[in-house]
């Protein structure tokens, strides 16, 4: 049985601002579990929120794996509710280097800050 280890590190995260981050994509397509090694910081903002003045942060709790990959991704702090499925499909999307005790990896959960800005 995996031990699971319960510190919380907080990794933050802006998304959806083109003035930031240079031309955005959006994609109605969910990206593959566990699929993006290198996760970009250019992700997409929903378009049809574009221009709604909504923004703010998601709040993403996620227990990362020995082997780096996510399992019970869960939002918990809301926002709207395509930008929580957008947060929360995007870290189920990346792999993380896994955490380690005595050299081994072990199961660790973190929460994670999605911070969305209307660039429109």
């Amino acid at each position: 049985m995996s031990q699971l280890i319960t510190s919380v590190p907080i990794l933050v995260v802006l998304l959806g601002s083109p003035s930031v981050f240079g031309q955005s994509q959006t994609s109605d397509v969910k990206p593959r579990h566990c699929s993006v090694e290198k996760y970009s910081r250019d992700l997409p903002y929903p378009d049809s929120l574009k221009g709604s003045g909504i923004q703010g942060i998601v709040l993403v709790e996620a227990i990362i794996g020995e082997n780096g990959c996510t399992r019970s991704v869960g939002v918990v702090r809301k926002l709207h509710p395509k930008l929580d499925q957008v947060a929360k499909d995007t870290v189920d999307s990346w792999k993380f280097l896994p955490a380690k005790k005595d050299g081994k990896p072990v199961a660790v959960k973190i929460q994670i800050e999605v911070n969305f800005k209307d660039g429109a």
